[in-house]
């Protein structure tokens, strides 16, 4: 999912984590884009 222009690539084992519900995503499968949850981007949590 791409927005606001955004290229960067998620990477297998990264955990990303929404700062306003908590909502925690593990990349199972790499691409370009950005996680968003709750209308915001997620941010990286822990590195693969």
């Amino acid at each position: 999912m791409r927005i606001r222009g955004d290229t960067n690539l998620a990477k297998v084992g990264e955990v990303y984590r929404c700062e306003v519900c908590g909502n925690v995503v593990l990349v199972q499968e790499a691409g370009a884009g950005v996680l968003v949850c709750c209308g915001k981007p997620m941010v990286l949590a822990k590195k693969a």
